[in-house]
């Protein structure tokens, strides 16, 4: 009987040798080949066009031009004087190089008093003429303080789907939109049990992050197959974020965003909605792979603002970090809006040379630039392998059997009585992205360093975790299968400064019975789920048994006793707010 296990173990070695670590090895060594033969690329050998990518600089000069000539015209409206364009672009260029105002992506919205600055101070514009000035900047909403006021209301549709529908439950689904500081549309959704909540209510607020190429439906995929609705059904306020591009978003595709941007803008103006509109109760944020990651690093960029005098980091990087963290005042009303964070399968840095695939990805690079691409074509290339006769057979196989290990997605034996669980995900979740937000992740897994920031800070979150706040608690799921947030990643955990850390291996349900989640705000857990792969942690025979029950275990300790009796004493201004509160 021991030859035979031992038989079977040398096959699958020999299998995954030849399947997956030499072509793994061959295709790193011929695209840093194909690197060094191509000079004037991007750092860390990713190459691309000028035409596939605006540069800071573009952008800046860009934003200056639109915002003049837009003030250009205000002035002439209002003073009857001309004042040179060329004039009123050198004062702008000079405000943005000395702080004055804000560059916020690719746009310069400015505030009353900066606008009174440029006008006044700068351009020497009579004081009669601030108000009418102002009055018309207000008008063509170049000001921040018009974006409010000027956009469409927050809650604009809704839809039921009823048990006798989908033979579950009724759930109410309500589409809202907010708008970023710099005024880009983001929209989400709201999912709700219509029988467990009630307006005013103490129960949990939860956001759910979808992971790198993926929309909200990867939490919502059919009724079988639904986190957001299994969190509904015990009574949660379930929201669903999608980064601007995909899911509900889909049609303001940005080529030109990153993870970044879903840092500084999508997901805090998102948050920040929700603790709004629900009168000051907080949020658990659960985020699968690049959601975690997002959600963590939202967090922590707050931190970062109140520690920022420990950061050591080159003057000229922790100065543009300066530029991009928000107030003090902001990021401690912000880290209020946090309950607690919880992550499955995501990755604080990457090994390329551990599977064939991440090798495989970094060319897209060069193809990138060849084919003069304008997204990293994930969409395209799903419906390929999963539609196309042969391709979709091969594409099964692999799926299915899992060959050498070259499936990064799923353990098979986690889903034998579903043998289209990867078809029906790929075509439901995943979505092309842009360029930006792929190169940044495949900087990071060509560097193999951490993940960083693609501005001039060039910030690695994954070395900063010693400044995340200990009072907020973090819950790690790890797949002990899963390539793509290796079991390695746990080694950061011991720079985080919460008081308890603990480590569970879990794999069958008998041991959830150790597992002891503590009423203490400052603690890290992490879970390894035995058998377990990067889509596992989200459904499937692991995530049933194992990852699903500690989610609402998680949810209802960290909630704890929250309620807004409590909160109102804390904050009497809230009391109006939580009086007039409606459900939609």
């Amino acid at each position: 009987m021991k030859f035979v296990d031992n038989a079977v173990k040398l096959r699958k070695f020999v299998v995954r040798f030849v399947v997956n670590e030499v072509p793994t090895h061959v295709i790193n060594i011929s695209y840093d080949t194909y690197s060094r033969i191509y000079k004037g690329q991007l750092n860390l050998g990713l190459p691309v066009a000028p035409e596939l990518i605006i540069s800071q600089e573009q952008i800046r000069n860009n934003a200056i031009g639109k915002l003049a000539l837009t003030l250009y015209h205000i002035f002439y409206r209002i003073t009857e004087t001309i004042i040179p364009r060329d004039q009123i672009k050198t004062v702008l260029h000079d405000a943005l190089e000395l702080d004055g105002i804000r560059l916020t992506e690719k746009v310069i919205l400015l505030t009353r008093k900066e606008l009174a600055h440029i006008a006044v101070d700068q351009l020497n514009i009579d004081p009669e003429f601030e108000n009418k000035i102002y009055s018309e900047a207000f008008r063509r909403n170049i000001v921040r303080e018009a974006l409010k006021t000027s956009f469409q209301p927050a809650y604009f549709e809704s839809e039921v789907d009823e048990k006798e529908n989908n033979g579950r439950g009724d759930y109410e689904i309500v589409y809202y939109r907010d708008f970023t500081e710099e005024g880009k549309e983001i929209k989400f959704r709201r999912l709700l049990s219509m029988e467990d909540v009630t307006a005013g209510d103490n129960n949990p607020s939860v956001i759910l992050v979808p992971g790198f190429a993926n929309n909200s439906n990867c939490f919502d995929l059919n009724n079988q197959y639904s986190i957001a609705k299994n969190l509904a059904d015990k009574g949660k306020w379930v929201y669903l974020f999608d980064p601007r591009g995909v899911g509900v978003n889909a049609g303001r595709f940005d080529p030109n965003y990153t993870v970044d941007t879903l840092i500084d803008h999508d997901l805090p103006t998102v948050l920040n909605f929700v603790t709004q509109r629900s009168c000051g109760k907080p949020s658990i944020l659960l985020g699968h792979s690049m959601g975690g990651l997002v959600s963590e690093n939202m967090v922590l960029n707050w931190a970062l603002r109140l520690d920022f005098d420990k950061i050591k980091m080159p003057d000229s990087n922790k100065a543009a970090l300066d530029k991009i963290l928000v107030s003090e005042e902001n990021a401690t009303d912000a880290l209020k809006a946090v309950k607690g964070v919880i992550t499955l399968g995501s990755p604080r840095c990457f090994d390329k040379k551990s599977h064939v695939f991440f090798p495989s990805a970094l060319w897209l690079n060069h193809l990138a630039r060849i084919f003069k691409l304008s997204h990293i074509p994930v969409q395209e290339l799903s419906h390929l392998v999963t539609q196309m006769p042969v391709l979709k057979t091969i594409t099964r196989s692999i799926y299915n059997k899992n060959i050498g290990g070259l499936n990064f997605l799923i353990s098979p034996e986690n889903h034998k009585n579903d043998k289209y669980f990867i078809e029906r995900y790929l075509e439901r979740a995943m979505e092309s992205i842009p360029l930006g937000l792929g190169f940044q992740f495949l900087k990071a897994v060509y560097d193999g360093n951490g993940f960083k920031r693609m501005d001039p800070s060039a910030l690695n979150y994954t070395h900063h975790f010693s400044f995340f706040p200990k009072e907020i608690p973090v819950f790690h799921f790890w797949g002990a299968n899963d390539c793509l947030a290796p079991l390695e990643n746990i080694r950061y955990s011991q720079f985080y400064p919460h008081k308890h850390k603990q480590i569970y291996r879990l794999e069958r349900v008998e041991d959830l019975k150790k597992v002891t989640i503590l009423p203490e705000q400052s603690q890290l857990i992490d879970f390894v789920i035995e058998g377990a792969n990067h889509l596992d942690l989200l459904y499937g025979k692991k995530a049933k048994e194992l990852v699903h029950p500690l989610l609402e275990q998680i949810i209802e300790t960290v909630w704890s006793d929250w309620s807004y009796e409590d909160n109102v004493k804390i904050n009497p201004d809230a009391a109006e707010c939580v009086l007039n509160l409606t459900v939609d």
